[in-house]
């Protein structure tokens, strides 16, 4: 049998990994053996074992290469940041909604990340995978902080709950779509969804409270 070239190999090892995203989303994880993985992919066992020591070693190969999710919509936000900071985070959560609806590969490692993984010591951490993929608290507060100081924020909001209500917004919409994604339109309700959040975390302290006193 002749000799695989280098780019037949990587490519047998690209679809080793993307067999093994398809597989892992449908069963989960712990479910899926590397036969498994090798008969989805059309290769042997043995093939998988000439790039792969185990399962683990081909789930931490997935992640490895994952682009964050914000290196791969950065440049769809045409807002500059220092001018129009609020503005700029507002689109950032509308486009990423949108593209984790329309990307079945992404759709597929969401899946994985909040119904299909149980981790273990040897896998990536699960914080690594999620910065990868998922909410970057550090770029968020960078923002944050620069609509406190052009003054979109007030001085006095508290970053760290904004975060925490962000985030939970971001984790929790994904999350329960994934569950049952017939049951709305994430993609058109993405930009609703982010506008009825930025308005609860850009409420002056007490606002609501106020208003509500007034309405009685």
């Amino acid at each position: 049998m002749a000799r695989k070239t280098k780019a037949e190999a990587l490519k047998t090892r690209q679809m080793l990994i993307e067999s093994a995203i398809e597989q892992f989303a449908q069963h989960g994880v712990a479910n899926t053996t590397l036969t498994d993985i090798a008969d989805a992919a059309g290769v042997t066992r043995g093939a998988v074992y000439w790039h792969f020591n185990s399962k683990i070693d081909i789930f931490n190969a997935i992640w490895e290469q994952q682009a964050p999710l914000r290196d791969i919509i950065y440049h769809q936000t045409k807002e500059d940041i220092h001018l129009s900071p609020l503005l700029h985070l507002r689109n950032q959560f509308v486009i990423a909604l949108q593209y984790i609806a329309a990307d079945s590969r992404l759709r597929a490692l969401m899946q994985i990340l909040y119904h299909r993984c149980e981790f273990i010591d040897e896998m990536m951490p699960e914080d690594e995978i999620r910065k990868k993929i998922g909410f970057s608290h550090e770029h968020v507060r960078a923002v944050l902080k620069e609509a406190v100081t052009s003054g979109s924020l007030p001085t006095e909001v508290d970053l760290n709950v904004v975060l925490i209500m962000l985030h939970g917004f971001f984790s929790g919409v994904i999350k329960n779509w994934l569950m049952a994604p017939e049951k709305f339109d994430l993609y058109q309700h993405a930009p609703t969804l982010v506008d009825n959040i930025m308005l609860a975390v850009t409420a002056k302290p007490g606002q609501i409270l106020r208003e509500a006193s007034v309405a009685c």
